[in-house]
């Protein structure tokens, strides 16, 4: 059972990171389903130097935010080191920030 705090995770990608990170990206979201559907992940993403100008070309990615709901940071930063981008040495985890976070107004779509 998740806690009631939530916390807002930014981490970057290591440099020369993007294959490891398409390598990867497909056991990271399996496990990211798993801590969604018990509540644990509110959501997740890949953080972009800008948008691209066409849905074909590449996201140009820089690493991920994502909201989790749980007891204490310790256990974010447990979650964090438990996810396959994490484990594939993708993220630059020294440089994640995990701030207590409160969403005040949220439109689901």
């Amino acid at each position: 059972m998740p806690g009631n705090n939530d916390f807002l995770v930014q981490i970057p990608d290591r440099p020369q990171a993007l294959q490891r990170r398409m390598e990867n990206i497909g056991a990271h979201v399996a496990h990211n389903k798993q801590l969604l559907e018990a509540g644990t992940l509110i959501l997740s993403g890949p953080t972009l130097t800008g948008h691209p100008a066409s849905p074909t070309e590449p996201l140009p990615i820089t690493g991920s935010v994502l909201i989790f709901r749980t007891g204490t940071d310790e256990e974010v930063w447990r979650l964090l080191e438990a996810d396959p981008l994490a484990k594939a040495d993708v993220w630059d985890i020294e440089k994640a920030t995990v701030t207590p976070y409160r969403c005040g107004l949220w439109k689901p779509y």
